[in-house]
């Protein structure tokens, strides 16, 4: 059974609709015009956005498009990280993640752009970790002199690898 017959006809529309206008795109295809019917040439930058934004629905993603430069509440920043506010506080006084506070004192602002850059550098980081953990296992099963480890020398070896890499449990991006 193809993935089309599976899809209601709305969405089967939709989705054919996205694959026009991408089709569009690539091809160079799409302007805009004025009320007097004057072609007006879309910037690069804005074709990006529309791009990205029709193979993101095409797919069913939601798609928002936010100001780089919005500053947003702590918990506002927590939320969209998936952790607690003290959490990530705890991360703005580290360093990890850059902030500004009201000239009072009392209030920090994250720049979502600055949250985004935070949240690509953790994903990378715990992807490494887990890499280096995989090799370190296989380098270990491929060893003749391998000794099996202790569930306690385990766990410290994952605790010293999450030490190195600031990797803290249960921090993760709700998906």
């Amino acid at each position: 059974m193809s993935s089309k017959s599976k899809l209601s006809p709305k969405a089967s529309n939709r989705n054919r609709s996205y694959e026009l206008i991408a089709e569009a795109i690539r091809e160079g295809q799409i302007s805009f015009s004025s009320s007097n019917n004057k072609e007006i040439a879309i910037p690069s930058e804005l074709m990006k956005i529309i791009e990205d934004s029709v193979q993101a629905l095409s797919r069913g993603r939601k798609v928002e498009l936010v100001d780089s430069g919005l500053e947003i509440t702590t918990q506002e920043a927590a939320d969209y990280l998936g952790m607690s506010r003290p959490t990530l506080v705890q991360l703005l006084v580290d360093g990890k993640i850059p902030y500004t506070q009201s000239s009072e004192g009392k209030h920090r602002r994250i720049q979502i752009s600055d949250l985004v850059d935070y949240q690509k550098r953790s994903h990378k980081d715990r992807a490494d970790a887990l890499n280096r953990m995989v090799e370190t296992g296989q380098a270990m099963m491929s060893d003749p002199d391998y000794v099996e480890l202790s569930m306690e020398q385990i766990i410290g070896t994952i605790k010293e690898i999450r030490k190195e890499n600031a990797v803290k449990p249960g921090v993760t991006r709700n998906s």
